[in-house]
């Protein structure tokens, strides 16, 4: 039984692999989406922020003594 789920999920498991690499070969720049909001345009250009930076910004404003508003 367990040997039988183990193949069965390594086969969905490669077909998986197998279809996405067969589809960053067919389109023309051939690379995965970016989905890290600092290097993503359209997250960028929605005015979503990557929160580590976010946290950056806070921390800098309260070693500076200003309120923090970020969120």
């Amino acid at each position: 039984m367990f040997i039988k789920l183990f193949l069965i999920t390594g086969v969905v498991v490669a077909v998986s692999f197998l279809a996405m690499g067969i589809s960053i070969f067919v389109k023309k720049n051939g690379k995965f989406p970016s989905f890290e909001i600092g290097k993503n345009k359209e997250m960028r250009k929605l005015g979503i922020t990557c929160a580590k930076h976010d946290e950056i910004k806070c921390h800098n404003r309260h070693k500076k003594e200003e309120p923090c508003d970020c969120g």
